[in-house]
């Protein structure tokens, strides 16, 4: 701890990583655009802006940067630089049409030099249910038999790692602290990427129900603030002995959903859900199961992806056949490669390709097919216009009640700066009268935070709240964030992997070294 102390304060001098960095960023599954000289000029009015306010308030630079002054500096920056930009590139932050007043995002937020302000302004007491969330195992066969997985989670490490086995830092415990202690999140869904099982998988089923039953142990009445997806690979392997395993994950009662990369497998070819020798068949044995939630990574190209596979036609298809089931579409199918903006029902990529699919197969707003926002909300909360249409689009067509909330923690760090982003954001009425978006009424982010997911997935809010003990959490919470401030713990605002394209053709190049934010 002494150690990495020593080093955190040595970073006093240098330019530490900002709350929520501007430009194309990466959860570390794929390669951004370069930045922008726009995106370059955003970094330094934040941090001229932060250095302003850390010097009126007597702070250091690290303790303003881990406070809500730091987040509310970015917001006013991002919007400030959507008023200015007028490209139509995937770096830019504006597609604001001719005559339109400016973006149609905006962040209500108070100046960053009112830190007590800051706090509060940005503060919550919503239900926080995370349906995105991921860690990874230091040990098990996958460190042997999936070497390409071990290579990206290497390059998932944060800034101060000194454990002797580097995958430590990335590990349940640096989940439990990221998601569950430094941050407002009250329940999570706990994923995986993709794998075909145990043997290759960075927290196989099994490891995740330890990962459930622990976080309920650490909870006042054995509350259970964890759930966690069973993630399949029906195209890899006899399908048969897919089923099986389905079959062995649900009798152990832990299976709240199975999740499916139809764009992945090994030999780098994917599979439709539509397929009636392994898609058709999967859903009909999930749905047999009992288990009534099915989940599939869509969009936002991974490396190695099959892209052929990689659009939400089939989920949305094969909604219509099991209309009592509920599909879930992750990341919304947003393309970090397109520029969102009004609804385009021509458009390959992105977002307009969930929408078109739902006109396509006569899908009524809220009913059985579900978006949430991982990556997608990171990404473009930096770019305000595109984020009120993507957020607009979704709440407009997919239904307000069947978007819900995911981040992707623990890749881009704790997901407190993308719950106060979202606390702050608003759609301009303007925006509202132009293209049909609903307002982002109190109410209405209730749902998208937690209350949709609660529904979902059978949940209580007030009786989880019930079993938790929140004094306790906020003591914990005070505690740790002095840790931070004094450098004995790393940020937790520090991401998990390389998140910039610099970065991620960096650690592509050299995935024998450890990945740095510093770099």
């Amino acid at each position: 701890m002494g150690k990495f102390a020593r080093a955190s304060r040595a970073l006093d001098d240098e330019a530490p990583p900002l709350p929520i960095p501007p430009g194309p960023v990466s959860n570390g599954e794929f390669i951004p655009s370069p930045p922008g000289k726009s995106d370059s000029v955003a970094a330094a009015l934040i941090y001229a802006a932060a250095d302003e306010a850390r010097r009126r308030l007597g702070w250091s630079r690290r303790h303003f940067l881990h406070s809500a002054g730091a987040v509310a500096a970015s917001l006013a920056v991002f919007e400030l630089t959507g008023c200015s930009r007028t490209s139509t590139t995937p770096s830019s932050n504006t597609t604001a049409p001719p005559g339109t007043s400016g973006p149609g995002g905006t962040y209500i937020a108070p100046p960053p030099t009112e830190a007590e302000h800051c706090a509060r302004a940005l503060a919550g007491e919503e239900f926080i249910f995370d349906v995105h969330t991921h860690y990874a195992t230091p040990a098990g066969p996958w460190v042997r038999n999936a070497p390409a997985t071990v290579g990206l989670i290497l390059g998932m490490l944060p800034e101060g790692c000194v454990a002797e086995n580097k995958l430590e830092c990335v590990d349940e415990s640096a989940y439990l602290h990221d998601v569950l202690l430094a941050s407002d999140t009250a329940m999570a869904v706990l994923t995986d990427v993709p794998n075909s099982g145990a043997s290759n998988a960075p927290v196989p089923f099994s490891q995740a129900v330890k990962t459930k039953a622990l976080v309920a142990s650490l909870a006042a009445g054995g509350a259970n603030r964890l759930l966690v997806e069973n993630v399949i690979a029906p195209n890899v392997g006899p399908l048969g002995a897919s089923l099986d395993e389905m079959t062995a994950a649900v009798e152990s009662g832990q299976v709240s959903a199975f999740k499916v990369y139809t764009a992945w497998s090994p030999s780098g070819r994917g599979y439709s859900l539509q397929d009636p020798a392994i898609g058709l068949p999967t859903v009909q044995h999930a749905h047999d199961l009992g288990v009534k939630v099915l989940v599939a990574h869509k969009g936002l190209p991974l490396i190695d992806f099959d892209p052929a596979f990689n659009h939400p036609d089939d989920i949305v298809a094969v909604s219509r056949l099991y209309p009592d089931m509920n599909f879930v579409i992750y990341h919304s199918a947003w393309d970090p490669s397109h520029v969102e903006g009004p609804y385009n029902a021509d458009s390959p990529l992105g977002v307009d390709t969930v929408l078109a699919a739902l006109d396509r197969h006569h899908v009524p707003p809220n009913d059985n097919v579900w978006v949430d926002v991982a990556a997608m909300w990171r990404q473009l909360l930096t770019l305000p216009d595109q984020a009120a249409h993507a957020i607009g689009k979704v709440l407009k067509r997919v239904g307000e009640r069947r978007v819900l909330w995911g981040t992707d923690s623990i890749w881009f760090g704790s997901p407190q700066p993308q719950i106060m982003a979202m606390r702050a954001f608003q759609i301009t009425t303007e925006y509202q009268d132009l293209y049909g978006y609903p307002a982002l009424t109190p109410e209405l982010k209730r749902g998208l935070f937690g209350l949709n997911a609660a529904n979902l997935f059978g949940v209580d809010p007030d009786t989880l709240r019930c079993g938790l003990d929140p004094q306790r959490i906020q003591t914990a919470r005070v505690e740790t964030s002095a840790l931070h401030v004094d450098g004995a713990l790393p940020s937790p605002w520090v991401p998990r992997g390389p998140m910039t394209r610099r970065q991620m053709l960096s650690y592509m190049s050299s995935l024998d070294r450890q990945w740095s934010p510093y770099e």
